[in-house]
């Protein structure tokens, strides 16, 4: 059964809707829910909606609206913003803009002023948008009355903001009964887990049956991921277990929520293990393909277990995620239809389980809801507090049956993620509390059997493309699932292999006669190279793009022993080298294989044409040995030219290994040559050699500068440098930001890789505002940063590449801790050339002005009004490689972009991994020559340009306009 869930995860989606249509109800039966349904979904329409239930604020804004968007905006950030002015800017940036409806208008007037009386836009000319309301009462005012219109909002959806007034609120709703969310994100920090499972404890204590307690497994750890599995059960494990047990002395039920589908498998576990002594209720999301076998197991474990079937709340992260890690597939369905069809095969799967599960059916969704009572059986319906109300006073009053109500608690900045969430899913176009609230739906379509609405044959959405056909133009490069334990087991054990097989042997430096050799080799091959048709050499980068990752195990295991890198930082490299050969060949096909006819004057013929210069040095750094010393080889041969290639001596065998898959799929050994050894010594001499026509090189500015001179001072042609260097990277998050996400991409942008990336994050400016809860947060988050070996799958933090550089950062670390203020810090071990993650504060004149390589973040507070000085700071490094900015307000964004002199600006997400052809890769002044790698420009500085003009007219006149007149004159 477990095997089936596991094979289920990414089945194709054809597949999977073949086995579901199978499980649906007969004509007979369906033709009965279609009537109850439509019973149903008339009284819900005729129902007047409460005056800020969920169904009016859908009925007036439609969240896919610009009025829509801006109102979640606000709701998402306004209340937790410490300062006035910062809330004033939100309130000027989301609510003055947009085609604001008179209805919308009205009723927002009718919140920020408080009459009682419905106040009509039409009549009132002056006050006919948002923008003229505000100019109106003034910002204060205007503040004052949206904070108030957001917690009236809010209130809709939150039952109570403590427990105790919760369980009064809920025993006065009788006949439902209640199952109490305590509301918050993921906990970052063991501080945050401890005070989620307080909470949870005092929510047991105070509930009392029918009633029930929700608990998300994230909130109570920190890190609630699959690779940290063996953590998660000595930790996580025994927590629960308490909870569970003292639900069970308190005869309170406890559910077990849904999260996100990488967290899947490790839900299970912990459910299983929980479940031999307890009696717990677990969520199943519905739009999971594996969401059947999920059910099927359940009913075999034979226990008595609580299932809530919801059709789940993170389709779109899910699709975005799976997109990004290059799946095979999705593990969701992309049709709500077959997601319809789903929930009803697992409802019947419930229902048939012989008294072992006590399924409760969450929906809003009126057919959802007949087919249910036609199916029959010991069940009970469950509803989102502040949803749903017309349909449930239906069901409940024509039909016998229980009712539980989903209602979280908790303070009003807790409800905010969960606000915006809910009011997303349910206010997007295809649900059917969005749809019921349209009057221009017709019911009759709202109830349809979603068996009807399936394509014959059955494809999923065509507006989805499977991950692998992202682009249009190429193949996204495939990754390995690293939320699968089979997968961690697979890649660890290969590791090991590798590792304890034959030992690495020494690579013994090139010779100068070795390297004349090759250059003199390399030049040989230049005309036959050259001369091949652009399509030719593409198909051979294709192909080599194929090889990567068709030894895709085999590469992560060389560059975790030799590179140093995580899994996740492998499989991440061997990705993008893939990508590289492809994107490309592309740009050979687009660029390189048919000329550019140029405009000109009759009788004559211009074109364009791109060619390969020569040899090319391609010189690569030791932080990314598969992915930039591919990307730089195949940029230079699909542009026609041969290579010489030296990797860093730090990381010699992964390019020896690259250059033996490119020889794989076809590319002449002669083309593109390896040669070993230092800068100073093999690096020189290249750069020094009268034939090598160009150089790319990515690493330091004091070493691309010595590249840069060296040139110069040849004799003969000018030869171009395309020079990738680091960067004084930056973040800077206004008070409008959310300290949680500002913390995951710290994390993220900061410390990945050990901070050994040229894109890393060295300095957070954050205002000062919010700064005390995001430094709190960085605090306890990188208390639970694992340093250590690569090699072992729960490692978040490698080791440094070389005994030189951790002195270095040692050295730098131990001046911050006599200057600085200490932040937070990770552990390192004890041995091995580690250095553990660390943040300091310091002020603005304090920041350092060099690229500090390594795992160190240097954070600086600042205030609204000192933007432009942390904007000219930035500028007076003279690098400009990354800058994340964090914040909701678009006028704060737009201001730190024109004031930003980078190559590449990331907006609320992390400041690493650009992806090839979708962010190209690069930066200005000292970060770099230009052009962006991985971008539509990279290649042309590869190449030289020669036009060829013919005089047509020179054999027979021009011909175009002697048949243009002859034809006039018939």
């Amino acid at each position: 059964m477990r095997e089936a869930i596991r094979r289920n995860h990414r089945i194709a989606e054809t597949e999977a809707v073949a086995r579901l249509r199978a499980l649906q109800p007969g004509e007979e039966i369906s033709q009965r829910i279609s009537e109850k349904a439509l019973r149903l979904a008339r009284r819900v329409r005729a129902a007047p909606p409460g005056a800020l239930s969920a169904e009016s604020f859908l009925r007036s804004y439609g969240l896919t609206t610009r009025e829509g968007v801006a109102l979640m905006c606000v709701a998402e950030a306004l209340l937790r913003i410490p300062d006035a002015e910062t809330q004033d800017a939100l309130i000027r940036d989301k609510l003055s803009s947009g085609a604001w409806s008179a209805a919308s208008a009205a009723d927002w007037a009718l919140m920020l002023t408080g009459t009682l009386a419905r106040w009509h836009a039409a009549g009132n000319e002056s006050f006919s948008t948002i923008k003229q309301l505000l100019a109106r009462l003034g910002e204060p005012v205007v503040r004052a009355a949206v904070r108030q219109a957001m917690r009236i909002l809010a209130g809709q959806f939150v039952l109570a903001e403590t427990i105790e007034e919760a369980v009064a609120r809920g025993a006065q709703r009788r006949p439902y009964r209640f199952s109490f969310d305590m509301l918050g994100e993921a906990a970052r920090t063991a501080e945050d887990a401890l005070a989620y499972f307080n909470s949870y404890s005092k929510a047991i204590r105070a509930v009392g049956p029918p009633d029930a307690v929700s608990i998300k497994l994230s909130a109570l750890h920190p890190r609630f991921e699959e690779a940290k599995r063996e953590r998660i059960f000595n930790e996580l494990l025994p927590t629960l277990r308490s909870l569970a047990e003292l639900a069970a002395n308190r005869g309170v039920g406890v559910t077990l929520d849904a999260e996100e589908s990488e967290r899947l498998e490790l839900t299970l576990d912990l459910f299983e293990s929980l479940t031999r002594e307890f009696r717990l209720g677990l969520a199943v999301q519905a739009y999971q393909k594996r969401a059947l076998a999920v059910c099927e197991w359940l009913v075999s474990l034979r226990r008595r277990i609580g299932v809530r079937l919801v059709k789940g709340a993170y389709w779109d992260g899910e699709i975005k995620r799976a997109q990004q890690l290059g799946m095979p597939d999705y593990p969701l369905f992309t049709r709500k239809s077959a997601t319809d069809i789903s929930y009803v095969a697992c409802a019947r799967t419930l229902l048939s389980a012989g008294g072992f599960i006590y399924p409760a059916f969450a929906t809003h969704n009126c057919r959802t809801v007949a087919t249910i009572l036609e199916l029959g059986g010991d069940f009970e319906f469950q509803k989102l507090f502040g949803m749903g109300d017309a349909l449930y006073d239906a069901v409940l009053a024509e039909h016998r049956g229980d009712c539980r109500v989903y209602a979280p608690v908790g303070g009003f900045t807790d409800l905010l993620p969960y606000l915006v969430r809910r009011l997303l899913e349910n206010g997007a176009n295809t649900s059917f509390v969005h749809q019921i609230a349209d009057p221009d739906v017709p019911v009759e379509a709202l109830v349809a059997d979603p068996v009807t609405s399936l394509p014959e044959p059955y494809e999923p959405d065509a507006r989805i493309p499977l991950p692998r056909d992202l682009y249009p133009d190429r193949k996204n490069s495939l990754g390995l699932d690293l939320s699968s334990q089979a997968v961690l087991q697979t890649l660890n054990a290969q590791v090991l292999s590798d590792r304890n097989g034959e030992p690495f042997s020494a690579v013994e430096d090139t010779s100068p006669q070795e390297l004349d050799f090759s250059i003199a080799r390399a030049a040989d091959a230049f005309e036959s190279w050259s001369q091949a048709p652009a399509a030719q050499r593409a198909a051979l980068l294709e192909r080599a793009a194929d090889g990567f990752e068709e030894r895709l195990a085999e590469l992560v295991s060389l560059i975790v022993r030799e590179g140093g890198r995580t899994y996740n930082d492998a499989v991440a490299e061997v990705r993008e080298a893939a990508d590289f050969c492809r994107y490309y060949a592309l740009q050979a096909r687009k660029n390189f294989e048919d000329p550019l006819v140029l405009p000109g004057p009759a009788g004559e013929r211009n074109e364009l044409r791109l060619h390969g210069r020569g040899v090319f040095a391609c010189i690569s750094p030791w932080n990314f040995p598969l992915a930039i010393f591919t990307g730089q080889v195949a940029a230079a041969l699909a542009a026609g030219n041969t290579v010489i290639a030296k990797p860093a001596e730090q990381t010699p065998r992964i390019g020896f290994r690259a250059l033996e898959i490119l020889y794989a799929a076809g590319i002449p050994p002669d083309a593109a040559c390896c040669v070993v050894g230092p800068g100073e010594t093999i690096g020189a001499a290249l750069v020094a050699d009268p034939r090598i026509a160009g150089v790319a090189f990515t690493g330091s500015v004091e070493t691309a500068k010595r590249i840069n001179q060296a040139l110069a001072k040849r004799a003969g042609p000018i030869v171009p440098l395309i020079a990738e260097t680091g960067g004084v990277n930056a973040m800077i998050v206004d008070a409008s930001a959310l300290p949680e996400q500002v913390v995951d991409d710290v994390l993220i942008s900061a410390f990945q890789s050990a901070g050994q990336r040229c894109s890393a994050q060295r300095i957070l400016f954050v205002d000062e505002g919010c700064a005390p809860r995001v430094l709190k947060l960085l605090a306890g988050a990188l208390a639970e940063l694992k340093v250590g070996d690569p090699a072992e799958p729960d490692t978040d933090i490698g080791p440094i590449i070389d005994v030189p550089s951790r002195e270095a950062l040692l050295r730098h670390v131990e001046r911050l801790r006599k200057t600085s203020n200490l932040i937070g810090e990770a552990k390192a071990p004890a041995t091995g050339n580690y250095i553990a993650p660390i943040a300091f504060e310091l002020a603005l004149e304090e920041l350092p002005k060099v690229e500090v390589f390594g795992p160190i973040l240097h954070v600086c507070t600042y205030r609204r009004q000192e933007l432009d000085q942390v904007l000219q700071w930035l500028r007076d490094t003279g690098y400009g490689l990354t800058l994340g900015i964090h914040s909701r307000i678009q006028s704060f964004v737009d201001e730190v972009v024109r004031g930003a002199r980078v190559g590449n600006i990331y907006v609320n997400r992390s400041m690493i991994g650009a992806v090839v052809g979708v962010q190209p890769f690069g930066g200005e002044g000292l970060s770099g020559t230009g052009p962006k790698a991985g971008g539509p420009h990279y290649m042309l500085r590869f190449a030289t340009e020669r036009t060829l003009t013919v005089n047509t007219a020179a054999v027979g006149g021009v011909t175009e306009l002697l048949a243009g007149n002859a034809n006039e004159r018939k």
